[in-house]
């Protein structure tokens, strides 16, 4: 466009603030765009904690047992061993795995399972060590002689069994009930270990039987 140099370019961009060299050969200015500015955004995996390998073993010398070996441990402990007697006996045998976190939590897992496990025997135990002490007494009755108290043989543990299991429904371990030896009518006291933790108590009473 003829006589609109320089100037007439300055006029059209008044504040752009840039200098315009003149053309070489006396023509117009030709303006090209300026390249785009490439901004690379920042990387944000640097502010991240690195993420943890669930297979990744952070101790090398502590194992999972995946069987039961002697001096050693049982199934699913996490025990110490040598590097050396893990590689070279536990891994090719199938006895051991390494203890990554994946592991750890599947030990922790199943330790709470078995707490939840234990906890609901020791309760029902103990509701069975309620339900003796509140019924409190188990009668039986027994042929006695014509002039006495002694009864004719003796009280069993299969019979205190049976008296339980008629008014509560549940049937005692023989092995676990604790009987003195009773011979003759009378109240006598008896127990029977429901948990290592709960024995219950309660009262046998022999009777003498109505056409003794």
């Amino acid at each position: 466009m003829p006589g609109r140099g320089i100037t007439g370019i300055k006029g059209l961009f008044p504040f752009c603030g840039l200098a315009f060299p003149p053309p070489s050969d006396g023509g117009d200015l030709l303006l090209t765009s300026p390249p785009p500015l490439s901004l690379s955004p920042l990387s944000s995996h640097h502010h991240q904690p690195p993420k943890k390998n669930d297979t990744q073993n952070t101790n090398p010398n502590k194992v999972v047992l995946t069987k039961s070996v002697p001096n050693l441990g049982d199934a699913g402990a996490l025990v110490t061993v040598p590097l050396g007697h893990f590689r070279n006996l536990l891994r090719p045998s199938g006895l051991a795995t390494p203890a990554t976190a994946g592991a750890l939590r599947n030990i922790e897992a199943a330790k709470q399972a078995e707490l939840a496990r234990l906890g609901e025997i020791k309760a029902k135990a103990q509701a069975m060590a309620t339900a003796l002490a509140t019924i409190g007494k188990f009668v039986i009755k027994k042929k006695t002689a014509p002039d006495g108290d002694e009864i004719f043989g003796s009280v069993s543990v299969a019979e205190v069994v049976a008296a339980v299991e008629q008014q509560t429904g549940k049937v005692l371990d023989k092995r676990a009930v604790t009987l003195p030896e009773i011979k003759t009518v009378g109240t006598f006291d008896a127990t029977v270990k429901l948990h290592p933790e709960v024995v219950g108590a309660f009262k046998v009473v022999v009777q003498r039987e109505k056409n003794a």
